[in-house]
Formats: structure tokens, C-alpha cells, sequence
């Protein structure tokens, strides 16, 4: 590990799963903490999906799960790599002690199990702190640690519609639509990263360690501050508007030449609209009194949408965002998986790691989201499979014997292929 990496000098133990606390300790791994995957056999992470998949499901490469699929899906091995993985069971008085012994040498713990489950086995924060006093213990449930709905399970689906976000997007005159992915998890994840960050920093200057509730519900909510207070102020609830403004317009997707091909434009100013009535080929339009200011064009944005959708039909995607860029017109094309890989801009700036997995072979997995020159980001290895690093951590970190390890494998406290039979 490069010796430029600003958290190499922390140790994660990361019980969390499926994607919001995976991606938080994704983002410590990207800058060098040592970050060690802990999973059940009986119920590994679901993001490996289950023991035996039906064929054709896209998670997996070629569509095809192949052999040990539990170390084949995509989802899991974006979200895991450059941390080791490790198995240990729980519910088993060897694989407590191990637990323990872990804990000891941690900075941080990571859990994003439904509220109190870690507390169920015998190991809330109190418990934890008596065998590591500095440590510091992220818990990420769906709905927090506290309040009448600590108990309740949700994924991030319900966060979105819960959070009032769905409630929002959506066409008009139609109903609730999510967002194509689920947002709470992944801004769940960055916030617990940075609040992880601060207590590190806590830590360094008092000795203490601290307990960290990170609410998923929480972290959705947030996205809507700005609609929360417009409520406030006019009692006024946002209106799903498709992908309309309700500042500016025009601003739409419109289809181009080629199938499901589009381009997003988003108008701004009046210099703007300027530069896109020339980019037609009609700068009269910028003095057109349907036009002339951003209130006359709101309120005659379904005939800018046919006159733009008039004219993009026609024209590549490329071709309408290269023109209207050089005009000063926000435009850009509405990307899919392929383009992204072959886009020239993300391979200059190495937007995607190139990434040997055993089980996968070499593919494109999304790298670093910001650059940083003194410390720069860094893929370590590839997404372990499952208890990969068994033999190493157990016998590196904690100095247990070859003998106990064997020992603790033959009795299922550890090992490398799944006891359970997991579905997604």
C-alpha cells in the first residue's frame, strides 16, 4: 500500500452489508484504511445474492452466475475492493472470542443491521468500549437508534418514499416514481463516511472514542431541504413536473436519431437562450415575445419542448451537444453503461479501475470521485470472495495458531463457502 494513503493507519471492522455501509467503508478503503469485510456464512451479505441464481440475471458477468456465484455478482465486487474479507459466526462461543479479539485492535466498527441486532448478540456500543475504550462504533439502521419506528426494517426503496422524495418525481397528473436508484444508500454511506472522518478527529485530539447513529431515513431527508422550507414559507407542495423545471425552461430530455437516444438541455439565462436560438439556425427567436424572458418561456415551455424536439430528432446526441456547448448552452447526452466505459473524457481523467477478480476475470469498475494530489486514491486489489482473507487476518493480526485456525474452519466458525442459502 502506497505510503501516500491518508487513513492507512486505521483499522475498519466492517459488519455492514448490502450497499449504504459498504459504500461508507468503500470510501475509507479508496484512501488507504484497512478495511477488513466480516461476514456470516449463513447469511452473507446480500449483495453476493443467493447460492444458486437463476441464469440471465445482469448482476453477473455475461448474465451468467457460473460457479460459487456468491463471488461472481457485480454489485458486491464494485462495493468491496481493496478491503479483505473475512467469515466468523456469531452465534458460536469461538467465534465470539475471535469477534473480541478483532474489536481490540479496531478503530472503528461499521453495522448497518436492522436496529439493536449487534445489541441481541450481547454487543452494544457499552459492551464494545469495555474491550477497546477508544473505539468508535457506526450504526446506520434504516430509521435510527432511537423513535417509534427504531425497530423497523426498510431498504432504499422505502427510504426514497419516506424521505418525501418520491413524492416529487414523477409526470404530471401520475403517480410516485423512484429514482432509478436508491439514493438513501448511497448518501447514507458518504455521510457516515465524513461523520467517521470527524470522530477520528475527535479521537486524535481528546483519547475518545464515540458512538455514531447515522439514520438512513435521515440522510434521504436531507436531499429535500430546500422543498421542506419553500413548504413553510407558501404551504405550497412540489409538483411532479417529469424532467421539467420549475425555475427555468426550457430544460427536458428530447430523443435524437438512433434508438432510445437523448440529450438533456437546460437553459438558464437569457444569454443562454440566445445561444440556443442561433444553434437553431433562428436567432429571431431570442426576441419572440413567447421567449423573450425566462417568465415568458416557463409559461411556454410545451412549445419550446416542440420546437427543440423538432429539431433534435434528427441529430445525433454528440452532434447537438457539441454545437450547443460551443454556443454556451448547458447540453449533454443521456449516457448508457457502454458509453460511459468508452467516453473520453472518463478515460483521461481514470474514471474506471481496470480490476482482476478470481472469479471474474478483468473488468471496468468505477473508481474515485475526486482527486487529490498529495494522497491520491487507490485500488488495492480486487473485491475479496467470501472468507478469503481468512488465514491471513487470523494469523497476521491476531497471531492465532495454523492448528486453531483449521480447528475453527472444521467446526464452521469460519470458512469459504456459504452454509446458507441466501436469495436477494
Amino acid at each position: 500500500m502506497s505510503a501516500a494513503q491518508p487513513l492507512k493507519n486505521f483499522r475498519i471492522l466492517d459488519l455492514s452489508r448490502i450497499w449504504a455501509g459498504p459504500y461508507c467503508t468503500k470510501l475509507l478503503a479508496d484512501m488507504g484504511a484497512e478495511v477488513i469485510k466480516m461476514e456470516s456464512m449463513r447469511v452473507y451479505d446480500s449483495h453476493r445474492g443467493p447460492v444458486a441464481p437463476a441464469p440471465g440475471i445482469a448482476a453477473y458477468p455475461d448474465s451468467d452466475p457460473g460457479e460459487e456465484a456468491w463471488n461472481r455478482n457485480g454489485w458486491f465486487n464494485c462495493l468491496h475492493m481493496s478491503k479483505y474479507g473475512i467469515t466468523l459466526e456469531l452465534t458460536e462461543e469461538k467465534g465470539r472470542r475471535v469477534f473480541e479479539e478483532l474489536v481490540s485492535i479496531s478503530d472503528v466498527v461499521v453495522e448497518n443491521f436492522r436496529q439493536g441486532s449487534l445489541t441481541r448478540l450481547g454487543y452494544d456500543y457499552e459492551t464494545l468500549r469495555q474491550i477497546r475504550p477508544d473505539l468508535i462504533y457506526a450504526s446506520m439502521p434504516a430509521f435510527g437508534n432511537s423513535g417509534p419506528w427504531q425497530n423497523y426494517v426498510a431498504y432504499g426503496i422505502g427510504q426514497e418514499q419516506l424521505s418525501g422524495m418520491a413524492h416529487m418525481t414523477g409526470y404530471v397528473n401520475d403517480g410516485p416514481m423512484k429514482s432509478g436508484i436508491n439514493h438513501g444508500d448511497p448518501i447514507t454511506g458518504s455521510h457516515a463516511a465524513g461523520v467517521l472522518l470527524a470522530a477520528l478527529r475527535y479521537r486524535r485530539r481528546t483519547g475518545k472514542g464515540m458512538f455514531v447513529d447515522v439514520s438512513q431515513q435521515e440522510s434521504a431527508v436531507a436531499l429535500i431541504g430546500g422543498e421542506v422550507v419553500a413548504y413553510q414559507i407558501s404551504a405550497e407542495e412540489p409538483q411532479r413536473m417529469g424532467n421539467h423545471s420549475p425555475w427555468f425552461a426550457p430544460q427536458n430530455a428530447y430523443p435524437c436519431k438512433g434508438e432510445d437516444r437523448w440529450v438533456t438541455i437546460g437553459v438558464t439565462n437569457d444569454d443562454q437562450w440566445r445561444g440556443l436560438a442561433e444553434a437553431l439556425g433562428q436567432p429571431e427567436l431570442a426576441q419572440d415575445p413567447r421567449f423573450a424572458t425566462n417568465r415568458d418561456r416557463l409559461q411556454h415551455r410545451r412549445e419550446l419542448d416542440a420546437l427543440l424536439g423538432a429539431w433534435v430528432s434528427e441529430k445525433d446526441m454528440w452532434e447537438v451537444t457539441s454545437l450547443l456547448q460551443s454556443k454556451g448552452v448547458p447540453a449533454g447526452p443521456v449516457l448508457r453503461g457502454p458509453d460511459l466505459l468508452e467516453n473520453p473524457h472518463y478515460t483521461d481523467r481514470g474514471t474506471f479501475n481496470y480490476v482482476d477478480h478470481p472469479r471474474v476475470g478483468p473488468k471496468w469498475y468505477q473508481g474515485f470521485a475526486w482527486r487529490m494530489s498529495k494522497t491520491p486514491g487507490q485500488v488495492h486489489w480486487p473485491s475479496p470472495t467470501l472468507g478469503q482473507h481468512n488465514r491471513q487476518i487470523y494469523r497476521e493480526l491476531l497471531g492465532i495458531a495454523a492448528e486453531e485456525i483449521d480447528d475453527l474452519e472444521a467446526g464452521g466458525v469460519i470458512g469459504t463457502k456459504p452454509t446458507g442459502s441466501r436469495i436477494i
